[in-house]
């Protein structure tokens, strides 16, 4: 699947979470020493606050240099929020030098901005503070656009590159005291739990200077650092997918409103689902601890919205099962305060519904044989086979024998088809009924493999089929011949 969020700028400098659960353990010859200090001859991010505005500045001025800009492409934008929720503030074209160049107010404060010919390829930027800012990058990856002349970008960098050695150095500690585990080597083992000790006064260090030294830049590394784990942790958890689960964002303070400006929880929580199921959580673990994390984030708050779409982003691009519930969440959410992310995934939404059990089946109009028009919550309070089929489908034809004979039996139990043919030509559709004597309900838009009935509920070969319930709900899809039979032998008996 192509990705749903826009990645972080200088992501190659971030240990995403799902690699460490990747790094293979091997055996310590000693423990690893604590990560570096920050490399910076200029001003630390843990040591200077952000750079505040030039006096007299109103204006910020963006310039992106791009190479590689399509043809058929000569815009770039500019914009605010993250993840699924991300608005569009500016698009501009190329101005002097080919060079894009936006405008925007200046802040006390910088904040995150995305720049891209998209949102699913926009990469982040701080604006605000300074007058000028500057960015080099490749059409093909603006996700790793580069700010060349900005303090507080650079800033940037050095924190998540400390955050990334952080984390580096936590995830070789964790592999060498499962490598001293078995056997059971007890002097190192305490030598590197000591070492981790070491490490985490270290991290707790560098999180107390920069929350003095630059807030927002404390609030980033709270999300791009990973917590810290070496066996039992005291007894306080059952096993490291507890553990994480649990204590996956333990740097956070969601109680700071400030975090509604961090784009990275989105990538912080689309990390963390990812990597729960790196660990093996089963969908009932999955469940409790991605509901337990979203439950620590104020409802209501931006913040949140950024929550959810991590989570709902990491599990469409898997295809895990909880991704309905938890994109209906989402829509649920939010339907009435849309950016136009809504509308898309309440679609996609209907057609992943399609392939689950318990989910609602979309809503089928069209146009029966005599010219009238039926749709599929007229049936309900039956049972609904949805008959996916065309008059030129010899398998469908084939077929149609045993679904005349299933609807004999049981059309008086409360069992009814609603035949959607993909049929173009009206009189072959309606020879074929009359011809195979398919005595039960039909529609069609007469569009062949371009049917949006077929579109909304993916089908891409036919014959297919999806069974409802009483309550239109999903029951199970593509029963054909003696899988049918036996299923509606078991909802409605003999």
């Amino acid at each position: 699947m192509p990705k749903y969020f826009p990645a972080l700028l200088t992501l190659s400098l971030i240990l995403p979470f799902g690699l460490a659960a990747q790094q293979p353990a091997s055996k310590p010859s000693q423990p690893k020493p604590a990560p570096p200090k920050m490399e910076s001859p200029q001003a630390p991010a843990t040591s200077a606050p952000a750079p505040t505005p030039t006096a007299g500045a109103k204006m910020v001025t963006l310039t992106c240099k791009i190479i590689d800009m399509p043809a058929n492409l000569d815009s770039l934008n500019l914009y605010e929020g993250a993840g699924m929720a991300m608005r569009q503030l500016q698009r501009v074209g190329r101005g002097p030098d080919s060079n894009f160049v936006f405008k925007l107010p200046a802040a006390p404060q910088p904040r995150y901005y995305g720049v891209g010919l998209s949102t699913l390829d926009a990469g982040y930027i701080l604006l605000g503070t300074e007058p000028n800012v500057t960015i080099w990058a490749n059409a093909n990856y603006m996700n790793k656009a580069r700010a060349v002349n900005s303090a507080v970008n650079r800033q940037y960098e050095q924190v998540a590159r400390r955050c990334a050695d952080f984390n580096t150095a936590e995830t070789q500690l964790q592999n060498d005291f499962r490598a001293a585990s078995a056997p059971p080597n007890k002097p190192l083992q305490q030598q590197i739990t000591a070492q981790a000790e070491a490490n985490s006064k270290a991290k707790a260090t560098f999180l107390d200077s920069l929350k003095r030294a630059g807030p927002m830049l404390w609030r980033t590394a709270t999300l791009l650092l990973q917590p810290e784990y070496l066996g039992d942790n005291k007894g306080r958890h059952a096993g490291f997918v507890d553990f994480y689960g649990k204590e996956g964002f333990a740097y956070a303070n969601w109680a700071e409103k400030a975090y509604a400006e961090q784009p990275h929880v989105v990538q912080a929580f689309n990390g963390y689902t990812k990597r729960l199921l790196e660990l093996g959580a089963d969908e009932k673990q999955l469940k409790q601890y991605l509901d337990l994390q979203l439950a620590r984030v104020p409802a209501g708050t931006y913040t949140h919205r950024m929550a959810l779409s991590g989570v709902v982003g990491a599990l469409k691009e898997l295809s895990h099962a909880q991704y309905p519930i938890y994109a209906k969440m989402y829509v649920d959410a939010y339907r009435n305060d849309s950016y136009g992310e809504i509308g898309p995934l309440e679609f996609d939404l209907n057609k992943n519904a399609t392939f689950t059990p318990g989910m609602p089946a979309p809503e089928l109009v069209g146009q029966t044989p005599e010219g009238g028009t039926l749709a599929l919550s007229q049936l309900k309070g039956k049972y609904v086979l949805i008959d996916f089929w065309a008059s030129w489908c010899g398998p469908c034809r084939r077929e149609n024998p045993n679904v005349v004979a299933n609807y004999k039996k049981y059309k008086d139990k409360g069992f009814e088809i609603f035949g959607v043919s993909l049929d173009k030509n009206a009189d072959a559709w309606k020879k074929a009924i009359q011809d195979d004597g398919l005595t039960w309900q039909h529609i069609s838009d007469l569009k062949g493999w371009s049917s949006d009935h077929a579109r909304l509920y993916s089908v891409s070969s036919i014959p297919q089929t999806v069974l409802i319930d009483k309550e239109g709900k999903i029951v199970q899809r593509n029963l054909r011949g003696e899988q049918l039979t036996a299923k509606l032998q078991e909802l409605l008996g003999e």
